[in-house]
This record gives C-alpha cells, structure tokens and sequence, in this order.
C-alpha cells in the first residue's frame, strides 16, 4: 500500500506544477495547449500499454464518451489558468467533489448526510477567501461572476462526469490501456476540431517555439493521471480523490514563487475547502 500512497503524493505534487506549465504557455490558443497536453501524455501511455502486452487490451463505448467530457473540461481549465491567478482558479478545481456528490445522489441514489451538508458549506465558506469582498457574500458575488472561475467550475463539474466513468472502468480493466485510449480520443476530437478552424499551423507553432515546456506540460500531465487511475485500484475513491485537492496548495505556493501572486487569503481558503471537501467523502 505504500507504493500506492507515495503515488497519489506524485500526483498531488505534478497537479501543482503541470499548472505553471500551462500558465507558462498562456499567449498560445487554448486548444492548441490542451491538444499537445493530451496527444504527449498518450505517446507515454502508450509505450507502457504496448510494454504490458496485447492480453490487457479491452474495448468499452465509454471510450468514445467520457473524452467529451474531459476534452471540453480541459479547454475550460486552460482557458481559466490563461486569463486568471493560479492561486485564484486552482482551489475552485475542488468542486468537482460537491458535483460527484450530486451525481451520486441522482445516479447512485446515496443520500446526503450531515457532514456533506457540512463539506459544501466550508467549500462555499472557503471559496470566499479567493476574492476581496466586503462581506462573505460580496466576495462570493465576486468570485462567481469571475469568467475565469466560472470556467474553472463548469471544467469541475465535467470532470466529476469523467471521474465517475472512470471508477466503473478501471475497477475490471487495465488503468493503461484505458487511460491510453482515453487521451488518444481526445487528442483526436481536439485535432479535428483545431483543423475544422484552420488552425493546424498553431500546433507546430507552439512546439517549435516552447518545445521544453509543452513537453514537459503534457508528459507531466500523462504520469499524474497514470498515478491516478493505479491509485484508484487500491486506494479507495473516498481518500484518494479528497487527497489529490492537496494539489491546489502546491499550485497557490507555486504561483507566488513563478508569478508573485498574494497569495495569503486564498491560501488559508483552500485549506478550508479541501477540508470541506473531505468531509464530502465520510
């Protein structure tokens, strides 16, 4: 189980950073970003499927579905990181947890309980410290009527549709292969979209200009979902999932050393949302 652990402590650590490098490459179309950031972390999953062995490949129609979700989520996400604060954006990533709830609850029929009652409140409370406000609700007046934050949440709550078609696949299949294909169907419907805009020159563009970077973006991105997904099939959804938002702490510290962000308030906000958001998973 500790190999486990430590791999869920990698990727709290990449979430930090893999945010830098997209902040880092901000002048560039946000689908472009998100392209090479999908298309790099598949080239990695796929030397490691091919490494496995053809007896773990698989075929399921969610491999067609759930990159919808995560290709819109992370155009969202790259767009919210180009135009806002790291410190400002990241913490609201945590809501996804909320928007898991609520679809459990519709889906899954769970019930709410006390303490997830109490977890939306502190991720509402937490929230508030993102923004300068004169008052708790001034300030999340403010903060939901940002275009960066209201980017962010909308990314959260598809990705809360992925994670779950994520947990019913990988609990009988190999995390690699799905997570193989997974990013390949997104680089897919990424490019097909970037060539319906006739923006193909773009993608040569960017890794031409910042080939280290928009490697080291995509590469980073692909090794934190693996440790992810490997996460899932030993450690339950209920820790691991609440532990990974420790990656907005790294991101808030990294975005006052990378972009000298004030980062004071929101640091003590997104403490109180992941506490929020743990207690969702009780």
């Amino acid at each position: 189980m500790t190999l486990f652990y430590l791999l869920l402590l990698g990727r709290i650590i990449l979430l930090g950073f893999e945010k830098v490098f997209v902040k880092k490459l901000q002048k560039y179309d946000s689908v472009v970003v998100t392209f090479w950031w999908f298309f790099l972390s598949t080239v990695v999953f796929a030397l490691l499927a091919l490494a496995r062995g053809p007896e773990y490949f698989f075929y399921t129609p969610l491999f067609f579905i759930a990159p919808l979700f995560y290709g819109v989520a992370f155009v969202l996400y790259t767009k919210s990181l180009k135009i806002a604060d790291i410190s400002l954006v990241s913490p609201l990533y945590n809501f996804n947890a909320v928007f898991l709830l609520v679809l459990a609850s519709l889906f899954l029929g769970e019930s709410f309980t006390v303490f997830k009652v109490l977890g939306i409140l502190l991720l509402l409370f937490g929230s508030s410290f993102l923004t300068v406000g004169k008052n708790l609700f001034h300030s999340l007046r403010k903060l939901f009527t940002n275009r960066a934050a209201l980017y962010m949440l909308i990314c959260s709550l598809l990705i809360a549709f992925g994670r779950i078609i994520d947990g019913f696949v990988v609990q009988e299949n190999d995390p690699v292969f799905y997570a193989t294909m997974l990013d390949l169907i997104i680089s897919v419907y990424l490019f097909i979209y970037i060539l319906f805009r006739g923006k193909i020159s773009k993608i040569f563009t960017i890794i031409k200009e910042r080939p280290v970077l928009t490697s080291a973006m995509g590469i980073s991105n692909g090794i934190s979902y693996l440790f992810l997904l490997f996460a899932f099939t030993k450690i339950d959804v209920s820790i691991a999932e609440p532990a990974t938002m420790l990656g907005a702490v790294v991101a808030i510290l990294l975005g006052k050393i990378f972009f000298k962000e004030k980062i004071k308030s929101r640091m003590i906000g997104a403490f109180v949302m992941i506490i929020g958001a743990w207690l969702l998973f009780i």
